[in-house]
Parts: C-alpha cells; sequence; structure tokens
C-alpha cells in the first residue's frame, strides 16, 4: 500500500532494549512510548543480531543479510589480509535505503547513523559522527560544512564517544551526560528538521548503546557488581526516559497528518555474560591457538613461543592505570591503531589453526585457511570440514561449571549467512545464552575448565552486554491502532519504508514490505 502525499520519520533507538521498553512503558515510566503503543502498532521483530549483533543497523541500512552486505562488528577480518581491522562502513557492499530513496527522487535527511560513512552519489543531507556511540570515520556531513553549522548552532555533543570510555565511569556522571546527549540530540534534530526540505528523514539516538554497557549493574540488583548508588536508583530507566522525552518533543513538532512515524532498534541490551574474552584460551587449549597471552609458559626450547614484539614488551611494561590515562589522551585515530598494532602481534601462524575475531560480545572463530588467509594452513575441503565441525561440537557441548547450564548457540555462517560477502565473516559463531550467566569460566570436553576474568573486568569493562531484542513501533496518520507486524523481521523494515514513501524496493531486498498489516485502508491506495 502506499501512502498519498506522505512522508516517513525513521527514528533509531541504537542498541534499545524491546523488553526494557515494554516494561517502563506499562509502568508510566516511558509517556510516549506508551501513547505511541497505545495510538499505533509496537511488533517484536527477528533480527540478524541474533547471530551477529553490529550487522543489525547494516542489514535494516540494506535490506540484505551479513552474507551479503560484509559488515558485522567493530573489528573484521577481510579475506586474503592476516591482520584484524577497525571496520570501516564504505566495506559494506550494498547501498542504504536513503540512496535508492533518492534515485527514485525522495528528498532524505541521515543523521547519525551507526556505522555510516559519506554515501557516494547521494543528493540528500547526510551529517555523521556528532551524536553516534561509535564512531567509524572522521566527522562529516553533506553539503560540507553543514555540521559545522549545526555545532555552532546546538553546541558539541555532549556525551562521550566510545573510544573516550576505556572503563566503568562514574554512574551519575555518565547518566547525566547521556540525559543531557538525549535533550540536544532533539533539538539538533528539530533544527534539522526545519532548516532542510524532507521526504525521509532517518535520525538515530545512541544514549541506550552506551547507558546498556555501562549503566546495567547500578540499576540490576542481580549483577555480581550491583552497588546501589544513594539518590540514583535506576541510571538506565533514566536514560531510556530521557530519550522517550526527545521523541515526544520531536514529534510534538514534526508528526502531522501526512507523516508516518517509525522508531526501529535492530537488537537489545541486557546483563554481560558473555564468555568471548575465554574464547582465545579455549582455542589454546585445543591446540588450535599460538599467541601471547594465552596458555601456560612453555619450557620446552623447540616449541617455545615467539619472543614477544618490542612494541609488546613496552606496552606490558606501563602500568594499566597509566596505559588507562594515556589512552583517554590519545587521538581517537591513533589509539585504534595502536589496539589493533598489539592485537595483532606475535601469533605464531605457523602452528595456529583456529583464531579468534577479538570482541566483548559473540564468540567469533575463524579457520588460518590456506588460500583464503596468507599464512593459512588448513587445507580446504575434507580438512576444513573436519576442524570445522570439530570446533562446532565443542562449542555446543560448552557449559558454565558453576551451574552446569549450556553456554550459548553455535551458528556455521556457510549456513546462516551465504551470499558474497561470506569469505570476510567468522565461520563459527557461539552467541551467549544469558541464563548461564557466563562471567569467568566455560568447560568444554576437549578444552576442559577455562578460567580467565569476568567479562566486566576486562576491557572494555561492559557490565551490560547485547541481545537480540529488537523492534518496531509505527504510529501517524497511515498507521491502524492496535496493528502488529506478525513474525517480522528488521529485513522488512526498509522494504516497508519505502513502500510507505511509493518506492519500490530493489529486487535483492531479502524482508517483506509489510506497510498492508499496519494501514489504515481509508488513507491508501492501491499499488
Amino acid at each position: 500500500m502506499r501512502q498519498k502525499g506522505g512522508r516517513v520519520l525513521l527514528i533509531g533507538l541504537d542498541a534499545a532494549d524491546a523488553e526494557l521498553i515494554e516494561r517502563w512503558a506499562a509502568a508510566g515510566e516511558l509517556e510516549t512510548f506508551a501513547r505511541l503503543m497505545r495510538e499505533g502498532s509496537w511488533s517484536r521483530l527477528r533480527t540478524t543480531a541474533e547471530v551477529l549483533h553490529v550487522s543489525a543497523w547494516p542489514t535494516i541500512y540494506t535490506g540484505a543479510t551479513p552474507g551479503r552486505h560484509g559488515l558485522y562488528h567493530a573489528y573484521q577480518v577481510r579475506a586474503g589480509d592476516q591482520r584484524i581491522h577497525r571496520a570501516d562502513p564504505r566495506w559494506m557492499a550494498l547501498p542504504p535505503f536513503w540512496k535508492t530513496l533518492d534515485e527514485a527522487g525522495r528528498r532524505c535527511i541521515v543523521f547519525d547513523a551507526f556505522m555510516d560513512a559519506p554515501t557516494e552519489g547521494f543528493g540528500g543531507v547526510q551529517i555523521g559522527e556528532w551524536g553516534t556511540w561509535t564512531w567509524f570515520g572522521d566527522p562529516f556531513s553533506k553539503p560540507a560544512g553543514l555540521r559545522d553549522r549545526l555545532v555552532r548552532e546546538i553546541g558539541p555533543y555532549p556525551a562521550p564517544e566510545h573510544s573516550q570510555q576505556v572503563t566503568i565511569p562514574d554512574q551519575r556522571w555518565f547518566r547525566d551526560r547521556l540525559v543531557a546527549g538525549a535533550a540536544a540530540k532533539a533539538r539538533a534534530v528539530d533544527w534539522l528538521l526545519r532548516e532542510q526540505p524532507w521526504d525521509m528523514a532517518f535520525v538515530t539516538f545512541g544514549e541506550p548503546h552506551g547507558g546498556g554497557h555501562y549503566l546495567w549493574h547500578s540499576q540490576d540488583p542481580d549483577y555480581p557488581i550491583h552497588r546501589p548508588i544513594a539518590g540514583l536508583p535506576h541510571p538506565l530507566l533514566d536514560v531510556y526516559a530521557a530519550v522517550d522525552r526527545a521523541i515526544g518533543d520531536i514529534l510534538a513538532r514534526h508528526l502531522d497528518d501526512r507523516t508516518t512515524v517509525l522508531v526501529v532498534s535492530g537488537d537489545g541490551m541486557g546483563p554481560n555474560f558473555s564468555g568471548a574474552h575465554l574464547v582465545p584460551e579455549l582455542l589454546h587449549a585445543m591446540d588450535l591457538y599460538h599467541a601471547p597471552g594465552v596458555g601456560k609458559p612453555r619450557h620446552d626450547t623447540a616449541a617455545a613461543a615467539p619472543k614477544p614484539s618490542l612494541t609488546k614488551r613496552l606496552r606490558e611494561a606501563i602500568p594499566m592505570p597509566v596505559r588507562m590515562a594515556m589512552s583517554r589522551c590519545l587521538p581517537r585515530s591513533i589509539k585504534y591503531r595502536l589496539s589493533l598494532k598489539w592485537l595483532n602481534a606475535d601469533i605464531d601462524w605457523a602452528r595456529t589453526k583456529a583464531f579468534p575475531i577479538h570482541n566483548n560480545n559473540e564468540g567469533f572463530i575463524r579457520l588460518n585457511l590456506a588460500g583464503r588467509e596468507p599464512r593459512g594452513i588448513v587445507e580446504p575441503g575434507a580438512a576444513y570440514e573436519e576442524l570445522l565441525g570439530r570446533l562446532e561440537r565443542e562449542l555446543d557441548a560448552l557449559r558454565n561449571p558453576e551451574n552446569g547450564r549450556k553456554a550459548g548457540r553455535v551458528y556455521a555462517i556457510d549456513t546462516v549467512f551465504p551470499g558474497s560477502e561470506r569469505p570476510h565473516l567468522p565461520d563459527l559463531v557461539i552467541s551467549w545464552d544469558e541464563s548461564a550467566r557466563v562471567l569467568d569460566r566455560l568447560e568444554g570436553p576437549s578444552s576442559g575448565v577455562i578460567c580467565g576474568k569476568c567479562g566486566y573486568e576486562t576491557p572494555a569493562h561492559y557490565s551490560g552486554n547485547h541481545r537480540p531484542n529488537a523492534f518496531l513501533l509505527a504510529a501517524g496518520a497511515s498507521v491502524a491502532a492496535g496493528s502488529a507486524i506478525e513474525g517480522g523481521h528488521i529485513l522488512d523494515v526498509p522494504a516497508t519504508m519505502l513502500a510507505l514513501l511509493g518506492v519500490d524496493p530493489p529486487a535483492y531486498y531479502e524482508g517483506r514490505e509489510r506497510s498492508g498489516a499496519l494501514a489504515k485502508v481509508s488513507l491508501t491506495d492501491p499499488v
């Protein structure tokens, strides 16, 4: 169904959790959400974040799964290159929906999209890295100078970007910064929507992402490091309430009888019970991964690990508090360059058959495959399949020895996300089950008991972590109260939005157009 003369305001809530919103809206804490749920449509969605959580936004942008668009985490590998890299949004192999709309003649605004870069050939308005939680490049805008005008009008974004936050922050200070950030984002969005003509505006609030990572333990009495703070009982709720107010302010000024508002999150946030930091030691225990920092020191010189590089030795000589203080002062680009240099240093590729793609969320494992990795030693075919099967069985059997619960669900990427970009993805992923409450140990049939620090004790010191609680909230003149999308997926979001604007989706879109499930028949006309 196509809306006559309509426009769409798409509001992205980065890592906002459907379960938290439902609970707090029902309790009267989120007035805007509660009103939109009554007047419009609320739908839980399936998501590619069930497997690869950072893939959610690129999936919404492109209408395709990670095997076809190629982006899945802040740190990735590239076929033909042995190193782990900071992800570059320009690797996205398919164009974003705003390019499709622009080519169809729709006037578009894109503001602070997560994992975004300047879009080639895009004639609309695009501003990046003003108030995003994680920067993937330098600040930019189209037209040039618009971001500078925004800063002069609104000021700099008041909350820290991810690279500036290197440990658990002071809870009151961080809550206050994020609350201020949501209010500033509302003012910035209002200014942009008044300044620029638009048929589609896509704006993203990043505050739920940072808040979920670093404020979780203060509001969750069941989390191991929960410590009540006088006068600060619910800091994460305070952040969600600030975003709720900000959305209310925007809609009060810009939601008219020809505008449909879509509020979407492709990923949620819950307690951090990730065992990703234990995966390197697990692979070493299986004699598959050989690198500094894993395994017990060896005394036989024939199999001794390589001598650490000078860079590695210098880094280890600096006390951790000094390292953290220095990190706060370094420019973001230098910080990432140094972290990648340390991450890639001294791996013994001659003995490594499988290696982790380091992160703080899922467990990513990639085989050191000959012909794909320049120093690969696992032969394609039977050897690859045998090792893949061995690892898959080990991961599937992992338990938390403290409670005996299965650690998570294992995915073979060849099965779930085939496509042209598959060579750049991990081979196996374990998505952790938060009910297993993995903290500092895992146990597997071959690896035995793996011990380490708790996840919140390792960089980036998260007490909250990603979970796939995605949703779509729709309201406005074209949306019927109480309507819902049954069995929906985040892949449906771009196709549905294009349909609301009377634009046919590209043939490669994997989702379904769902505007008919939302529509008031009297306000639509047949395609």
